[in-house]
């Protein structure tokens, strides 16, 4: 415990090992403050903070022999007064029966060793005697003045509530660190250690040996003609494939912590705390001065070997042994707090065995369908059509044990396993007879069209969203880890279907989200086309971008099941109504895991064929042929172009009410909270506004779709600003391994711009390329400061030499080598919507004056012509330019060349910006 920190927000403190619970001053400066280290190894969790101006706490809460402890830091003013009520207000916070708290309270009273009582000491005295609480105080000062009209005294000291069978002894520790000195509190218990999570593959495995008893343990003559058989045999290569694992590890052969701390410190150590017991006994000034001149000694020491090590370290960072991504990646993890979890009565689970119950409740209330959204008349439809049967089909083709080895060769490595611990790793290390046997329950699985209850069973970590309050549930973003085995089976499945959809044309042409060859700029690009071509004509572009609620998890089973059945084969449907039914949960947290509990509906997170059934269950949404329909995903966009406001509108709301119906029919909510209307236009007055169920759609001047900040004039100032911001951030969480190293090698700093800094700002850049010049300077700007910063240049290097020298291109450059490498793929794309966006100009032949695509391909022909030209001069200088002798301009070249030049508003625009681009 540490009392009168000074942190602030922006104050960070770290020590290996060991993990920082502070409580900062409520006015965040540098004054005040509480904190508390404690090992990470040790099971605990954090308990909210008490912070005000008269008091600061910080406090976790932690099992001492079997029994819960509240443990807290505190510190108090001495400016402040405190009274009985405000000390009741405090220790009320404390949830446990048990607790020590400990700190400055700044109050004196003979009862603990003081030399006299002082009005605090008084109320605090009256305060823990009517309580019943106990007072630790060490036997000698803690408070050593410099003043000499003050007298040393006890200051810092426990108040406690603990059982009498513990045992505590205090006693001073008299470093010579500040005014204060240490005590030193040691209770007679043994706190519980953080149980390590169980592996089946460590680095000292013996995989050969692995391999070598799978093979003598699989049998191939296993009966598989029914449900129980198809369980049993895959719990039976479970358990072959788990025991096989732990006999090849020796755990005598487990890595052994060593000691890091070099030898002659440990000896300089040593003599410290000999030479600290001397002074101590004698308070002679020789030992005292002994004491000083080793304890600075070994401060020095300590500095140089710190430095040394960080030498070592950022020296060795390399891209091709993955340390360079393991500093890159520990220092921009999102470092979340362990505290309480809010419930609906307003209590907190401080446990985590409550907190795991309490997010079991949530995710199970999750994953329900919509119970308010229900129409009786498609439901029964829905039933009526599940029930029919089917029509007479040929059995489908088996699994073969070459595609089985295939898709596990390829799946990736560090992948995270499910329950039974099997990944990729463990698979590959199979022998020929445990694939054979394993394409044996594949194929058992696809005749009788059953998918085994044990891969249905997913285990729930979460992560908090980042910018999320982390007291809530609903801030956590749930993972599920399935079984290996299940992921290899529905990859199969996925092959097998896919030409199937593609047949039938099941997924609409407007629908790019999961889909192969089709991208996020694929989309933004459709959207941003139709944004150009209304300011070009100056239309009115009206636009309402949905969010869907939960899309994913409340996607209603039978109705995905309906239109499955409509073209799948029946085995195919069969076997994955399987897999979408009777599926189970549990939600692993810290230490504790919760009771299992169902899921349904949702397609399956983290599945493998989870996108893909969802694009399914979306892809009759309604269309209107005055209205343009964008879908990534659950991402909805709904655009409407005319020349008059209300009929823009009218279009839009005409669309709006038949997403209405849908989402009805298909139990689907729509957030409207999330959810905006942006009219796009170069005039003053929006669209009227449209409204979804009655309600109206807020109205926003800019939108944000697939990562893209679209601005009602598509200037593209709000998306770079933004991309500023977040450069800025991400910069300075890098300093220590950017601009702050002077060890690591250029190449690998430049390596660290390239893959964390630069795809921040060149995602998108296709598109917003073509903004003004000042707008991409912004990003420039922080190119050239960044470079700078990393090759610690000095003034009089320009930013073109930097730039030659790094080998590093300008953002301008960028933008067009983006551009043109993105336009040259989309002439052979098979999706006849990307297929258009290959054309030199927007639709109507109208040609793009905010986009790049005119000012690339004819930039040739305006490096002739001055950037500012008369109007009556105009088409002298064009005649005598398209008949020079040597003049190579085409027919479509010559008509587009004449077009761009009579479009005043375009001459007015960007004629003299020109060499901007």
């Amino acid at each position: 415990m540490i009392t009168e920190t000074h942190f602030t927000n922006n104050s960070y403190f770290f020590i290996p090992g060991y993990k920082l619970i502070n409580t900062n001053h409520p006015e965040n400066t540098a004054h005040g403050g509480v904190a508390i280290f404690i090992k990470s190894s040790l099971e605990f969790q954090e308990l909210p903070s008490f912070r005000l101006d008269y008091l600061q706490s910080c406090a976790l809460t932690i099992k001492l022999n079997f029994t819960p402890f509240t443990i807290a830091a505190i510190y108090s003013p001495t400016k402040h007064k405190i009274t009985t009520q405000k000390l009741t207000d405090y220790f009320n916070t404390i949830q446990q029966d048990n607790f020590i708290i400990g700190g400055d309270y700044n109050a004196k009273h003979q009862f603990w060793g003081c030399r006299a009582n002082n009005p605090r000491g008084l109320i605090l005295y009256n305060f823990v005697k009517n309580n019943n609480f106990k007072v630790l105080a060490p036997p000698g000062p803690t408070y050593w003045p410099t003043s000499l009209r003050k007298n040393p005294d006890i200051l810092d000291i426990f108040v406690t509530k603990i059982p009498n069978r513990i045992h505590t002894t205090t006693e001073n520790l008299l470093d010579l660190n500040s005014d204060h000195s240490s005590i030193l509190l040691t209770v007679n218990t043994y706190p519980p250690i953080r149980p390590q999570p169980p592996k089946l593959f460590y680095s000292h495995t013996n995989k050969l040996l692995f391999h070598n008893l799978v093979q003598q343990e699989i049998k191939l003559n296993v009966k598989l003609k029914s449900t129980d058989d198809i369980d049993l045999a895959i719990n039976d290569l479970t358990n072959c494939i788990q025991t096989a694992a732990w006999a090849s590890t020796n755990p005598n052969e487990l890595p052994k912590v060593t000691n890091l701390t070099p030898h002659n410190i440990r000896v300089i150590i040593a003599e410290k705390r000999r030479l600290r017991a001397q002074y101590q006994r004698t308070r002679l000034p020789s030992d005292k001065h002994k004491y000083n001149k080793l304890a600075n000694k070994l401060k020095k020491t300590l500095i140089k070997h710190k430095l040394e090590s960080l030498h070592n370290h950022l020296s060795n960072l390399s891209n091709k042994d993955g340390s360079l991504w393991k500093a890159t990646k520990q220092a921009l993890k999102y470092k979340s707090s362990n505290i309480p979890i809010k419930k609906d009565n307003g209590t907190h689970a401080s446990k985590d065995s409550e907190k795991v119950e309490l997010f079991k409740t949530h995710l199970h209330n999750t994953f329900q369908p919509h119970d308010n959204i229900i129409n009786f008349d498609n439901i029964n439809t829905v039933n009526q059509f599940l029930d029919t049967p089917f029509p007479l089909s040929t059995p489908v083709k088996h699994f073969s044990p070459n595609d089985v080895k295939y898709i596990i060769q390829k799946y990736p490595n560090r992948k995270s396993p499910g329950f039974d611990l099997i990944n990729a790793e463990v698979a590959k290390y199979l022998p020929k007879k445990a694939i054979i046997h394993l394409t044996h329950i594949f194929n058992a699985i696809l005749r009788l069209s059953y998918f085994p209850t044990v891969w249905k069973f997913s285990s729930i970590i979460l992560f908090l969203k980042p910018n999320k309050p982390p007291d809530l549930a609903t801030s956590y973003r749930p993972i599920s880890l399935l079984p290996f085995f299940a992921k290899i089976l529905e990859k199969l499945i996925l092959k097998r279907i896919l030409p199937s959809i593609s047949e039938n044309k099941i997924l609409p042409d407007h629908q790019f989200g999961f889909r192969q060859s089709h991208s996020t700029i694929h989309q933004a690009h459709r959207i941003v086309d139709a944004i150009s071509f209304s300011l070009e004509k100056k239309l009115y572009c009206t636009c309402v971008f949905l969010d869907v609620s939960q899309a994913f998890d409340k996607v209603w089973h039978h109705g995905l099941l309906f239109k499955l059945k409509q073209f799948l084969h029946p085995s195919y449907y069969l076997l994955i109504k399987s897999y979408l039914t009777n599926r189970n949960f549990r939600v692993s947290y810290g230490s504790s895991v919760s009771s299992i509990a169902s899921i349904n509906a949702g397609v399956p997170q983290g599945g493998i064929l989870s996108p893909i059934l969802y694009n399914i269950y979306a892809s009759d949404q309604p269309t209107t042929p005055h209205t343009l329909t964008a879908e990534y995903a659950d991402d909805k966009a709904i655009i409407s172009i005319n020349a008059d406001p209300l009929i823009a509108s009218r279009n839009l709301q005409n669309h709006l009410h038949l997403m209405e119906k849908w989402y009805t029919n298909w139990r689907v909510k729509v957030n409207q909270d999330k959810s905006f209307h942006t009219t796009f236009t170069l005039k003053q007055t929006p669209c009227p506004n449209v409204n979804l169920y009655g309600i109206q759609i807020p109205h926003s001047q800019t939108v944000k779709y697939l990562g893209l900040i679209l601005d009602r004039r598509l200037t593209w100032a709000p998306h770079i600003k933004s991309k500023r911001l977040q450069l800025n951030n991400r910069l300075r969480t890098l300093s220590s391994l950017l601009h702050r190293n002077t060890h690591t090698n250029l190449s690998i700093k430049l390596i660290i711009y390239k893959a964390l800094l630069k795809p921040i700002w060149t995602y998108g850049l296709q598109l917003w390329g073509s903004a003004k010049k000042s707008n991409i300077q912004k990003i420039q700007a922080f190119q050239n400061i960044t470079l700078r910063k990393i090759t610690n240049a000095p003034p009089f290097v320009s930013n073109l030499t930097l730039h030659n020298d790094l080998r590093i291109t300008t953002v301008l450059d960028e933008a067009k080598c983006y551009y043109k490498r993105f336009h040259t793929k989309l002439p052979l794309h098979p999706n006849p919507l990307i297929k258009k966006l290959s054309t030199l100009s927007i639709p109507v032949n109208a040609l793009r004056s905010t986009g790049i695509k005119t000012t690339l391909q004819l930039k040739a022909m305006f490096d002739t012509m001055k950037r500012k030209t008369r109007k009556d001069k105009r088409s002298d200088r064009v005649n005598r330019y398209m008949h020079q002798p040597n003049s190579t301009i085409t027919e479509r070249e010559n008509e587009v060349l004449v077009d761009l030049l009579t479009n005043k508003r375009y001459m007015d625009s960007n004629f003299d910006n020109q060499e901007s681009g």
